[in-house]
């Protein structure tokens, strides 16, 4: 496995969880909306809980990310751009807010 991962290794990896689960590709997308909202409560059972290590919180961070890579790929999401999009309108929003600037070219 790579020490680095980008975007596309991580759709690639969820990919094959889908190929992987008898209905991961045609189970319905609120199963995988409820399942999101299963993992986060799990992240913050472990940041409220001190029997948790970090690996823990890293273990259901995971779970979130994975989940959330399983919604876009079904909804067919291109999270490198959706990605690229937002952190520019956060940008933007931060120096408005913060710095009444406007976002650089």
């Amino acid at each position: 496995m790579k020490a680095v991962l980008d975007i596309s290794d991580l759709e690639e990896m969820t990919k094959e969880l889908l190929d992987l689960t008898p209905d991961g590709w045609t189970r319905s997308i609120y199963f995988d909306v409820s399942k999101l909202l299963e993992e986060v409560g799990e992240v913050a059972e472990a940041l409220n809980k001190s029997k948790y290590t970090d690996e823990d919180v890293a273990d259901e961070i995971t779970d979130v990310i994975v989940c959330c890579f399983v919604i876009a790929l079904k909804r067919k999401i291109d999270l490198n751009r959706a990605m690229i999009n937002k952190q520019e309108k956060r940008v933007k929003k931060l120096l408005k807010r913060f710095h009444d600037k406007e976002c650089p070219k």
